[in-house]
């Protein structure tokens, strides 16, 4: 008897699950409207221009004054550009929002996004980016010599495993 209470109830849950109406086209544009995603990915992208450059400069002592160096750096970032730019971005991302959230819930997160609170999010995004993305260099930066370390010691056992067969 429980079973059967147990697969009503499973099966009535289900169905609710399955009405929740999936977001519409024009809810996903108006999120990514309010949230000026495509500004974000521009944004990103410059940062990702100077990450770039301090990569080099790290590697290579002379590179940010080596022009051929610079040619390489500007055609890779025209490259991610032209290959990851919001035309080619956009509508891979709202079918991807459309797939995660339901309309009511793209609704709730819009409302918040239009509020100042979300407005200020929306304006204070870039800052929250860089900060974030100088974090995580630094933190990588402290992490380096342990990977080193890791990845000599993982060599080593390579080494003494092949030289046992």
């Amino acid at each position: 008897m429980n079973l059967k209470l147990l697969s009503c109830v499973s099966v009535l849950l289900c169905s609710f699950v399955s009405l929740a109406e999936p977001a519409k086209p024009e809810t996903v544009e108006l999120f990514l409207k309010v949230t000026d995603a495509a500004a974000t990915i521009d944004y990103a992208y410059a940062q990702l221009d100077q990450m770039s450059e301090q990569m080099v400069r790290a590697q290579l002592k002379d590179g940010k004054d080596d022009p051929l160096v610079q040619k390489h750096l500007r055609e890779l970032n025209q490259l991610v550009r032209s290959e990851l730019s919001w035309q080619q971005l956009e509508q891979p991302m709202s079918a991807l929002y459309a797939s995660i959230f339901t309309e009511d819930e793209l609704q709730g997160i819009i409302a918040f996004y239009q509020s100042p609170a979300g407005q200020k999010m929306v304006k204070r995004q870039p800052e929250l980016i860089q900060a974030s993305m100088a974090m995580m260099q630094e933190l990588s930066m402290q992490l380096m010599p342990k990977i080193k370390q890791l990845v000599e010691k993982q060599s080593q056992e390579r080494i003494e495993q092949s030289q046992k067969k």
